[in-house]
C-alpha cells in the first residue's frame, strides 16, 4: 500500500512537468489571401495547399512558449483571381519549377503577451521565396479554441523585389504589378 502512495505521489508530481510539455501541430484548415495592385486594377491570390510543423508549449488553454514553427506553401497552389494566364504568370515570377516551396521558419520570438482570449505574438523568421531567404519580423494575434486547435491570423506585406522578383507584366508591358503584396492569414492548427 506505502509503495502505491509512494507512485501516486510522484506521478502528481510530475503533472505539472507534463502539462507544460511541448506539443506538435499540424495544419487543420487555411485561409491565405495574397493581395496586390496593378497600374489597372487590384488582384487577389488564394494559397491552396500548407503544411509544416509547429510546436507549442500550452498551460491551462494558454500559450507558454513557441519552439518551431516552419510554414511551407507549395508555390504552385497559388491561384490568381484573375485565371490561368495569372496564375502562369505568379508561377514564372515565383520560379515554381525551380522553387516549389515557399517557407517560413521561426528564428525567435520576441514578445508574446496575453490579451483577453488572444495572444500578441512577435516573431523573427525566415521568409524564403523563389530561392531567396530574408529575415523578416512577423506579428500574428493566436488563440486557444475550446477544442484545443490553436488558430492563427495576421497581415503582412512583402515586397517582391526583396526577393528578387521581378514583379509580373501582361499585355505587352502595359499592365505591370506593384512591388508590394499583402498576405492576409488564417491558419488552424490541431494537434497531432
Amino acid at each position: 500500500m506505502k509503495a502505491f502512495q509512494l507512485i501516486a505521489l510522484f506521478l502528481l508530481l510530475q503533472l505539472p512537468a507534463w502539462a507544460s510539455s511541448p506539443a506538435a501541430y499540424r495544419v487543420k484548415s487555411h485561409d491565405i489571401l495574397i493581395e496586390g495592385t496593378s497600374n489597372i486594377q487590384s488582384w487577389t491570390a488564394e494559397v491552396e495547399k500548407v503544411s509544416g510543423s509547429f510546436s507549442f508549449t500550452l498551460e491551462n488553454r494558454r500559450i507558454i512558449d513557441i519552439h518551431d514553427v516552419n510554414l511551407k506553401i507549395e508555390a504552385s497552389s497559388i491561384k490568381g483571381s484573375e485565371g490561368r494566364r495569372m496564375d502562369s504568370k505568379i508561377y514564372e515570377a515565383l520560379d515554381t519549377s525551380s522553387h516549389p516551396t515557399i517557407s517560413f521558419v521561426l528564428r525567435e520570438v520576441t514578445s508574446l503577451a496575453e490579451n483577453p482570449g488572444t495572444f500578441r505574438i512577435s516573431t523573427r523568421g525566415v521568409l524564403t521565396i523563389a530561392g531567396v531567404s530574408r529575415v523578416v519580423n512577423l506579428d500574428t494575434v493566436g488563440r486557444v479554441l475550446a477544442n484545443g486547435d490553436l488558430e492563427f491570423t495576421g497581415s503582412q506585406t512583402i515586397k517582391m523585389s526583396d526577393h528578387r522578383i521581378a514583379p509580373p507584366t501582361a499585355l505587352l508591358g502595359t499592365l505591370r504589378t506593384g512591388d508590394e503584396v499583402t498576405l492576409n492569414y488564417k491558419i488552424l492548427l490541431q494537434s497531432n
